[in-house]
């Protein structure tokens, strides 16, 4: 069904203004008044031109307001009693009084329930067949025929309440598809919305889980290789994947921390990793929070990344016999001051990505450089850049394809006007490298009021690397 609310081309299936039983009562009791009323003062009007009205004359003038009433979505059969009551009637020699007026109601009621298309066709046929059985039924029982004048009056009245009732029918139809496709969009944005809340969740959860596990499983590694030959090394080993998966724990609970709170917005300042179990932070615990069974006490409630994170993020990827990590920050105080909380985020994330990724796949890489600084392009932007000297991506080789990892980074990145690259090396060395490059400045428009251009284009591609 489309948003107009039809089954195919031409064939409306939105309800008509009469497909409510009450609109319907309503229409067939007035119907039956003014019969019965009309016809009755016609009786006493001219009590010598017709028949005196009896049982039988006032249930064929109920026929149209039963019709009206129950019988509507049966088009054919609507139109055939209705007309062959009237031809009856006045056949019979009743009052004529505004009978008419009735069969009018059936045919106006048909247009405006239903289907709109069938409905103006049987309500044109009604008219067409009241124009052979009334001349008929006066022709049958022997009287004068109405003068061509009055015939052609009542045929040009009954079309221009058909008209009318075309045009209202209409106009109903176009409100009710206005109606409709603002719901279908509505349902849409809040399909949108829902869809984009899930998978802003499952990266913030990729986010830390992979790092911190990648980082754990190394660790466990360590210890379990020295754990006869360097007791003291296990338990730093050991130590660490206590701290790492406390850390881990932390900005799970702040991540569901955010997403729990009324309006999505964080209720204190930055949190780094580890200080949720040395400090509240500025809101307090929610009502129903509870601490963990390692004491790491209330949830925070505000994001645990940020430039200042950095350090200890690099710090806790190096460990004995992997590659050594080296953070180079060379954003100046002023610099780092512009830097908004969400690109700072970004930034965080960008290099525990590319940290989680070098840590899984660069094999044999000796170091991991992590440059952040200002672009040196211009254009007010932070310029992100992590490369190890891994063999796994030759000089001019193709980037992996995209992972979950990468697919998140790309669009966080994405999210705040920035762009990414990845794949070996800019350099010429060995190894792979992924840089990022985030505007200060609103996604939207640069200092300039234009789109910040992309320094290099996105490169698509492969598992996480």
């Amino acid at each position: 069904m489309t948003a107009a609310g039809t089954t195919s081309p031409g064939v409306p299936t939105t309800p008509g203004p009469l497909d409510r039983r009450r609109p319907r009562l309503f229409l067939a009791s007035g119907l039956a008044f003014v019969a019965l009323a009309g016809t009755v003062g016609a009786s006493h009007r001219f009590p010598h031109d017709a028949r005196a009205l009896d049982v039988g004359g006032v249930l064929l003038l109920l026929v149209a307001p039963f019709v009206v009433a129950f019988s509507l979505r049966r088009r054919v059969t609507a139109v055939v009693v209705t007309v062959a009551a009237l031809g009856v009637y006045v056949l019979a020699g009743y009052p004529l009084g505004p009978v008419f007026g009735s069969t009018e109601g059936v045919l106006v009621a048909l247009v405006l329930s239903g289907s709109a298309r069938s409905g103006r066709i049987a309500a044109w046929s009604g008219l067409g067949a009241l124009a052979v059985v009334v001349p008929s039924a006066f022709t049958a029982r022997d009287e004068p025929f109405p003068s061509p004048a009055a015939v052609a009056g009542g045929l040009a009245w009954s079309c221009v309440l058909l008209l009318l009732a075309g045009a209202l029918r209409g106009r109903f139809d176009r409100l009710a598809e206005r109606r409709a496709r603002a719901r279908e969009a509505a349902d849409r944005r809040e399909h949108d919305a829902v869809t984009a809340e899930r998978l802003r969740i499952a990266r913030e959860l990729h986010d830390v889980l992979a790092h911190s596990l990648s980082a754990i499983s190394v660790q466990a590694g360590v210890g379990l290789h020295l754990l006869d030959r360097d007791v003291e090394q296990a338990r730093s080993a050991l130590t660490q994947i206590r701290s790492t998966s406390r850390d881990a724990l932390d900005e799970v609970r702040s991540v569901l921390g955010i997403v729990r709170s009324d309006d999505g917005a964080p209720a204190g300042g930055p949190v780094a990793p580890g200080a949720g179990r040395d400090a509240a932070t500025v809101a307090g615990p929610r009502a129903g929070d509870t601490d963990d069974p390692e004491g790491a006490g209330p949830a925070p409630r505000a994001p645990t990344w940020t430039l200042d994170a950095l350090p200890r993020l690099v710090d806790e990827f190096t460990v004995p016999g992997g590659p050594v990590a080296t953070l180079d920050d060379s954003l100046d105080p002023a610099t780092r001051a512009q830097v908004p909380p969400h690109v700072a985020g970004v930034v965080y994330r960008v290099v525990q990505e590319a940290l989680t990724n070098a840590r899984r796949h660069a094999t044999g890489a000796s170091r991991v450089d992590v440059r952040v600084g200002a672009d040196p392009s211009g254009g007010g932007a932070v310029l992100v850049r992590v490369s190890d000297d891994g063999p796994g991506a030759a000089v001019g080789g193709a980037a992996p394809s995209s992972g979950y990892g990468l697919r998140g980074m790309r669009e966080r990145v994405k999210a705040v006007g920035g762009v990414v690259r990845r794949g070996p090396r800019v350099d010429g060395r060995q190894g792979f490298e992924v840089e990022a490059r985030l505007p200060l400045a609103s996604p939207k428009l640069s200092g300039a009021g234009r789109p910040l251009p992309p320094r290099a284009p996105d490169s698509s591609g492969g598992e996480d690397r």
